[in-house]
């Protein structure tokens, strides 16, 4: 309480109080924020699942790092009618398949499917959205082993629900180039995605 030094009818002049306590407790803990998880698979709290043991509540996040189909995702645990569910909300890295194909050539012409192409699944690429895709969406890199200097050149094309890579390739050797005609020639294959 303030004590009163000076008073009349006109002005009233208080000073400070005697004691100033203050309390630097703290207050009642309030609910956490969201956390970010990480594990391989799917996020799960079931028996034996990923998350099993850990506290989980709304908003919280998760990234799953088993290598697939779905590596790669961060997912958000929300309310949904039915009850609350782990939901993909976005995929963290980039769109990228990367293989090694063992091709054959025969005049030049790999073969790694005996169709003169080396055929890989768009859904081991990525997950199609229902947007239609073309060849054109699929920026392909890749690399040909061998001793001697290659060559090479090669058309994408998509059948049904697969990526088609149809290489041509010739080597020089003794100061000519020939059609490439070996087995099991090495191709490194990097497949990105653009729009």
């Amino acid at each position: 309480m303030s004590e009163v030094l000076l008073s009349n009818d006109d002005i009233t002049v208080l000073g400070p109080p005697e004691i100033v306590e203050l309390l630097v407790d703290l207050g009642p803990q309030g609910i956490r924020g969201s956390k970010v998880f990480v594990g391989t698979g799917e996020p799960s709290t079931e028996a034996g699942g990923t998350l099993e043991g850990q506290t989980i509540i709304l908003n919280d996040l998760y990234i799953n790092t088993s290598p697939g189909a779905n590596y790669g995702y961060l997912y958000q645990y929300v309310s949904q009618p039915g009850g609350n569910t782990w939901t993909s909300v976005l995929k963290i890295n980039p769109t990228l398949y990367s293989r090694i194909f063992p091709v054959d050539f025969t005049a030049g012409t790999g073969s790694s499917t005996g169709s003169g192409s080396v055929t890989i699944a768009i859904a081991n690429i990525l997950t199609v959205t229902g947007s239609s895709l073309t060849a054109a969406n699929f920026n392909v890199q890749y690399s040909i082993s061998n001793t001697d200097p290659v060559v090479s050149t090669f058309i994408t094309s998509i059948v049904g629900s697969n990526l088609v890579i149809t290489f041509e390739a010739s080597k020089y050797v003794s100061g000519t180039w020939t059609a490439l005609n070996e087995d099991d020639v090495t191709i490194h294959i990097l497949v990105t995605i653009v729009s």
